[in-house]
């Protein structure tokens, strides 16, 4: 009997240790936030290009598109610096009156590359068959990489520069890192600009374009203990 209370009594008191220094661990935390970001040059065209079609039956329609779609595919495939590939494909019955009188085919194709100015004249030329659904501009993943790897050290050093300032200023003798976050700004793919096909349908030259830039950020968010 007295083996056993002595076990027990050994265990209430490493559990009284820990939770006491648990609560220590509470004391003086101050959770922290730094960040920073950059604006990068945008060095990806990405356009979404459609052919259509519409005739009496489905099957019409739909070779009529695949005679288009062909046609376009040769046309890329001369340019190895332009990466291509199919989208959605649809057929559907053209009403009126409440009665099917034809059907429309369509078929979207995506282009994109970092030669900017060989993929919009590429635009242009296609636009004798397609139409243009939509445009925008990216950071390519090996550029927003780099500069990642750039702003998370800046971060940090910000993140660490905050701790210092605030061990200084409130008389604390040093401080202990509790945790730490780093979050990559995530929307690696925003939208720089959208040309609508209504507006470019009717020419078929090579658009008007301006790549722009994207917003790369990366923020650090942490919490220290301070020692007094």
């Amino acid at each position: 009997m007295k083996k056993i209370a002595v076990f027990t009594a050994a265990l209430v008191f490493t559990v009284t240790s820990l939770a006491l220094a648990d609560e220590q661990m509470q004391f003086n935390i101050i959770n922290l936030r730094a960040e920073q970001a950059k604006e990068v040059a945008n060095d990806v065209m990405v356009v979404i290009m459609q052919a259509a079609a519409q005739k009496n039956s489905g099957s019409d329609a739909a070779q009529s598109v695949n005679e288009i779609m062909a046609w376009a595919d040769t046309i890329i495939s001369a340019d190895q610096n332009i990466k291509h590939r199919t989208l959605n494909y649809q057929t559907r019955p053209v009403y009126q009156n409440k009665t099917i009188t034809g059907w429309s085919a369509s078929q979207q194709l995506q282009l994109q590359s970092d030669d900017i100015e060989a993929l919009t004249k590429m635009a242009g030329t296609l636009q004798q068959q397609l139409q243009i659904v939509s445009m925008r501009f990216q950071v390519s993943p090996e550029r927003r990489e780099e500069e990642l790897g750039t702003l998370i050290t800046e971060a940090l050093e910000a993140f660490r520069s905050k701790a210092e300032l605030v061990t200084r200023t409130l008389k604390a003798q040093d401080y202990r890192l509790v945790n730490l976050s780093i979050d990559e700004n995530g929307s690696p793919m925003p939208y720089r600009a959208v040309v609508q096909a209504e507006a470019m349908a009717a020419r078929a030259a090579a658009p008007s374009v301006e790549a722009g830039e994207s917003k790369v950020q990366v923020s650090v968010t942490g919490s220290i203990q301070l020692i007094f």
